[in-house]
C-alpha cells in the first residue's frame, strides 16, 4: 500500500519538508472476485468453526471422565478448563436479595424438619418474593448479613489444616498465573516461603514458563539455584525480615 507522505526537498532549502500524496485508488473488485472471496472466507470459517466445535466436545467429554475419576461435578473442571482461576477473584460485593430470600426459606424450612432444593423454594416461595417491597428486601438483606457475621466458622489451626491451606493457596495461584499467562500473555513467577520456625514447610516455587527460570541466571548475572534461593528467603523471613540476624 502505497504511503501517504513522502520527505522531498526544495533547491533553496536543505532541511526536509513533509508533501502530503493522495494514496492511490484501489481498482474495484468485480462480481466474480468478490464472490470468489466471499466463498474463501466462509470456508475458512467452516473449517475454525469445524475445530473448534471438535475441541469443545472433546474437552466436554475429558470433564465428563475426570469427574467420575475424582468423584466430583463435572461444572468444577468446565471453571478450570475455561476460567483459567478467574473465578478466584471476581467477588461479588453486592448481595442478591433473591439469595438471601431464599437462604432464609431454607432456614425456616430446616427448623421444621424440611429440607428443599434451590428448585423447590423457587417454585413454593417466588411468587411471595414478587409480592415483597423494597423495603422489605432490604431489611431482608440486612438481617442475613447479620446472621452471616455472627455464625462465622474458625477453622483449628493444626498443622494438617496448615499444609492444606498452604497448598489450596499455592494451587490456586498456580491457577491463576496460568489463567493471566492465556488469556492475557503474562508471564511471572513467586515464591513462598514459611516466617515462622514453628511451622515446617520447604519453598514453593512456581514459574509461568521454564525458559523464564532459565533467564534468572542472566537478569542476575550472578549463579542462580532455585532452591538455594529459596532457603535463603525462608531464612530471611524466619530471621523477622531482619537481614543482620539471617546470616548470624
Amino acid at each position: 500500500m502505497p504511503s501517504t507522505t513522502s520527505f522531498g526537498t526544495v533547491p533553496i532549502a536543505s532541511q526536509p519538508h513533509l508533501r502530503f500524496v493522495e494514496p492511490k485508488k484501489r481498482a474495484p473488485l468485480g462480481p466474480e472476485q468478490r464472490r470468489e472471496r466471499q466463498e474463501a472466507r466462509e470456508t475458512k470459517q467452516q473449517r475454525i468453526d469445524a475445530a473448534v466445535s471438535k475441541w469443545f466436545a472433546e474437552t466436554m467429554a475429558l470433564a465428563d471422565k475426570l469427574a467420575l475419576e475424582f468423584d466430583l461435578k463435572p461444572k468444577y473442571f468446565h471453571e478450570l478448563f475455561f476460567q483459567g482461576g478467574a473465578r478466584m477473584v471476581i467477588h461479588q460485593e453486592k448481595i442478591n436479595p433473591y439469595n438471601a430470600f431464599k437462604s432464609e426459606k431454607a432456614a425456616e424450612c430446616r427448623e421444621r424438619g424440611e429440607y428443599k432444593d434451590a428448585t423447590q423454594l423457587h417454585q413454593d416461595y417466588f411468587e411471595e418474593y414478587r409480592d415483597m417491597t423494597d423495603e422489605d428486601k432490604d431489611a431482608m438483606v440486612e438481617r442475613w448479613v447479620t446472621h452471616r457475621n455472627h455464625n462465622v466458622t474458625l477453622r483449628r489451626a493444626t498443622p494438617r489444616a496448615k499444609i492444606q491451606d498452604v497448598s489450596n493457596i499455592v494451587r490456586n495461584m498456580k491457577l491463576l498465573m496460568c489463567g493471566l499467562s492465556t488469556r492475557v500473555g503474562v508471564e511471572g513467577f513467586f515464591c513462598v516461603v514459611r516466617n515462622s520456625a514453628d511451622f515446617h514447610m520447604a519453598p514453593q516455587w512456581f514459574f509461568s514458563s521454564r525458559e523464564l527460570e532459565n533467564y534468572m541466571p542472566i537478569a542476575t548475572r550472578k549463579k542462580w539455584v532455585t532452591a538455594e534461593v529459596g532457603t535463603k528467603v525462608e531464612a530471611f523471613a524466619v530471621a523477622g525480615c531482619n537481614v543482620l540476624s539471617a546470616y548470624l
